[in-house]
């Protein structure tokens, strides 16, 4: 921007383009180009910084320059950050600059020692944001230092924290006295804004009932006094309700406390005390409250309030109106298998474990079976298996059915069976408000108004609990065959498995790819024996091994031209034990580098078939490039891979800028961030980037909708402004923790 900064009031450099203008050593940059290519990283600046929007603010905090710097590529940082930033002399106490773990709030210095040493996760943040300087004045200017340590504590330990009130401070020597005086009259000035106008209102009414030809001759005007006091009022009615409505954007969403009455109600509908867990001081509540803080991925864990283990719709639905009642969230949760963070209950409240509703019916004279949300697929299986039926959808963990609704998992079985989302006839769903509604009648066509069966599946639990299910059945196939072809590059085997899927083979039943590295983790992990090159697993199910052995044939003419080996296995059997080796590839890469203390990196983005060549081959020279491993499993037919990359905690804005470009790389190929895995919180940063704002306007019309209150596993898929205008802030709660307290264990 061609303006001095001396030239911009801070007014104007506050509220321009959205925060999105920064000043600089005397010259003002507009960013705002920077902060819609990096959603994540520019939301975070745009909060953090942009109220200032001072390259004081940058050099006070180290930690919004290490945000800049992670979602910045190095030609990128020299572009937008050209030479050194401005110092600010800090205005703190010498006791506070020789602690760190001192904090001042309000006149006093508290000491968080105990409490850094007991929240890793936390602490850490807390220390990195507000410890270095410890001062009131950046507590004060930047609400995030406190409503980091207000999410992760709770109200009794924040308490026992700050108990240990050891110093009084003169203010003075803790907040510059223009910050104090601002954060003190502000509201005071806005108030008494609105009083003022009201007064005048009233003068001036008094002023033309009382005013009349013996104080001046104005009888023939006084309908113009009428009128001009009457838009008086409607002026101040205006100010008033701006007033009032900036007050609602700005508040956040305020649940119902979980006390000793709310968890008595819960009691009176459950009946049997043992499916009920609360923070009561028992060991048993201690491991089952903690169990339910995570899931399988390394995102931070956070502790519910309550676990209930409901059986039966009648119960989830009593229980979810009372926590609408009471405005307490509520997280539905299956098998907790997930790797997105998605039924962490960020916001506590209940969790609703529903691993004890196991019901399962076959329909008689149809192909459908009436199956519970905690019924996990092999469970189910192993039930129809008998029948001589199956469930189609075969996603390489052992997820519940309702956690594939809640998903849209899918895995590799989708070229034969199609998704998750094609295979729910109907669903039986309790809304926030505690009501019970089926999506749809269990038959093959309906035309009859909105497709509520697809709004609820992939809805993550944000719209509803899912409480049963009518399921598409398939008769269990008779043979079964398979093929591993081998390739020279990552490239002919995408190209060869694109022109396989154009034969339409119709006894294809799975298409499976693992790169060079993923055969090499395989190997070592599960004593496989497979050349070290990208390979593609094939099989073939039907009635007939005449028509499997065909399609076999057809498959190895299609790829020979650009395959570099190529073995075929007459029953499909012996290909087990690499079957179950290719489940397993998340499991070989978190041993892959054999470094203690690995992390997994694990993407899901989904192309067009047509892309999917070119996709793969740039995000594994990139990977390489950066020298991290790139362990690629992909269900290939379907355009959809996952990257599993181990990486230590040092190295994380490494592989998040890795992350970044392959995103970036799969939506400007018209691809998708999240495949099956669905959003959670660890894809919540991408989503606008792949659906455009109006898009997530009308996502987020709807949850306002049918979640009035919000409490439906809050935060998760997006964050929702409590007001229509607001605007949503991503916490710091909601991104990946590389502390021990945040690793799941992976069950194969």
């Amino acid at each position: 921007i061609d303006k001095a900064s001396n030239m911009v009031s801070p007014l104007e450099l506050h509220t321009k383009r959205k925060n999105c203008w920064v000043s600089f050593e005397g010259e003002v940059f507009d960013l705002s180009e920077f902060l819609d290519s990096h959603p994540g990283g520019g939301d975070l600046i745009s909060e953090v910084a942009g109220r200032d929007a001072t390259a004081e603010l940058l050099e006070a905090h180290p930690k919004g320059l290490k945000i800049v710097k992670e979602t910045l590529s190095a030609e990128e940082y020299k572009k937008f950050y050209k030479g050194k930033l401005q110092t600010l002399p800090h205005i703190s106490t010498s006791e506070l600059e020789n602690h760190a773990n001192w904090v001042a709030i309000d006149g006093f210095v508290f000491d968080l020692s105990d409490f850094l040493d007991e929240h890793p996760g936390g602490g850490h943040v807390i220390s990195e944001w507000a410890g270095k300087d410890g001062t009131d004045a950046f507590l004060g200017a930047h609400d995030t230092g406190l409503s980091i340590i207000k999410e992760t504590m709770s109200d009794d330990d924040l308490k026992k924290a700050l108990k240990g009130t050891f110093a009084q401070s003169k203010r003075e020597n803790l907040i510059p006295t223009t910050r104090f005086m601002e954060k003190l009259l502000s509201p005071l000035v806005e108030y008494l804004k609105v009083m003022l106008m009201v007064m005048v209102a009233i003068v001036a009414w008094i002023y033309q009932e009382n005013f009349t030809a013996d104080i001046v001759k104005f009888e023939d005007n006084d309908k113009y006094l009428k009128l001009l006091a009457g838009l008086g009022l409607l002026l101040v009615s205006k100010e008033i309700l701006t007033f009032l409505k900036r007050k609602l954007d700005n508040s956040s969403w305020v649940y119902g406390k979980v006390n000793p009455t709310f968890i008595s109600k819960i009691k009176s509908i459950v009946g049997d005390e043992s499916r009920i867990y609360f923070q009561d001081g028992t060991d048993s509540a201690k491991r089952e409250l903690d169990r339910h803080a995570r899931d399988m991925s390394f995102h931070k864990p956070n502790s519910p309030d309550v676990v209930v283990y409901p059986t039966s719709p009648k119960e989830v639905q009593a229980i979810v109106k009372c926590c609408f009642e009471s405005a307490v969230p509520v997280v539905p949760r299956g098998a907790g298998s997930g790797l997105e963070g998605g039924v962490i209950p960020y916001s506590g409240g209940v969790v609703l474990d529903l691993m004890k509703m196991k019901k399962c019916e076959l329909i008689e004279g149809e192909m459908q079976a009436v199956v519970g949300p905690g019924l996990k697929k092999s469970q189910l299986n192993d039930f129809l298996q008998p029948h001589g039926l199956l469930f189609g959808p075969d996603p390489a963990s052992n997820p519940s059915i309702g956690g594939m609704a809640s998903t849209r998992g899918s895995g590799l079985s989708t070229v034969m069976y199609g998704t998750t989302g094609e295979n729910i006839i109907s669903l039986l769903v309790v809304t926030p408000k505690g009501e019970l509604i089926r999506t749809r009648k269990r038959v093959r066509k309906s035309s009859t108004g909105y497709e509520l069966n697809q709004l609820y599946i992939g809805s993550e639990g944000t719209l509803g609990v899912i409480v049963e299910l009518v399921v598409k059945l398939y008769a269990c196939p008779k043979v079964r065959c398979g093929c591993v072809i081998t390739f020279k590059n990552i490239s002919d085997a995408a190209t060869a498995t694109k022109l396989l899927m154009r034969k339409g083979l119709q006894s294809l039943c799975r298409c499976e790819l693992l790169n060079a590295d993923g055969v090499q983790a395989t190997n070592k992990k599960f004593g496989t024996n497979l050349e070290a090159k990208p390979t593609v697993f094939l099989e073939f199910r039907g009635e007939s091994q005449l028509n499997c052995e065909s399609d076999a044939r057809q498959a190895e003419n299609v790829m020979k031209g650009l395959s570099a080996g190529y073995r075929f296995a007459e029953n499909g059997s012996d290909l087990d034990k690499l079957w179950e080796a290719r489940r397993g590839c998340y499991i070989a890469a978190m041993s892959y580098r054999e470094l203690k203390g690995d992390r997994i990196f694990l993407s899901d983005t989904c192309v067009p078939l047509s892309k999917i060549a070119s996709m793969i081959s740039e995000t594994e020279s990139d990977f390489q490039k950066a020298g991290f491993p790139c362990i690629i499993c992909a269900h290939i037919a379907d355009g959809n891979f996952h990257c599993c990359t181990p990486y230590q905690p040092e190295e994380k804005s490494q592989v998040e800028a890795l992350e970044n470009r392959m995103i970036e790389r799969a939506i400007s190929m018209g691809g998708t961030v999240s495949g099956e895995h669905g959003v959670g919180v660890g894809k919540i940063t991408h989503i606008e980037s792949e659906h455009g704002s109006a898009h997530i306007h009308v996502q987020r019309s709807i949850k306002r909708a049918l979640d009035p209150k919000n409490i439906m596993n809050p935060g998760k898929i997006f964050i929702l402004p409590k007001a229509e205008g607001g605007r949503a802030i991503i916490p710091e709660i909601y991104h990946q923790t590389d502390s021990n307290e945040g690793k799941g264990t992976y069950e194969h």
